[in-house]
């Protein structure tokens, strides 16, 4: 009987040495097949989510602009009135 148990141990040693790499092989492989080639491996929700995200900053840099050209404008545009300080004023 202890002979038996004493191949047992071998046997299943030298299978385990043969399919452990083979399993962390077939899981590399597995790990590949996830995404379409024409999102570049991501899913079609992660690509609707990163669209809406580009949307929203795309379209909160419009009035952004606006507001900024309007400011550049403020900023560097002349005064047509002149105004005179009086005496009495405190500037």
């Amino acid at each position: 009987m202890k002979a038996n148990t004493g191949r047992q141990k071998v046997l299943k040693g030298r299978v385990m040495s043969v399919l452990t790499p083979l399993l962390f092989t077939a899981t590399l492989a597995y790990a590949d097949t996830g995404g379409g080639a024409g999102f570049g491996g991501m899913s079609l929700l992660t690509m609707i989510f990163l669209g809406l995200l580009a949307a929203i900053i795309l379209l909160q840099l419009v009035p952004a602009l606006i507001l900024f050209s309007s400011m550049i404008v403020a900023v560097f545009k002349r005064s047509s009135k002149k105004t005179a300080v009086s005496n009495n004023e405190q500037v």
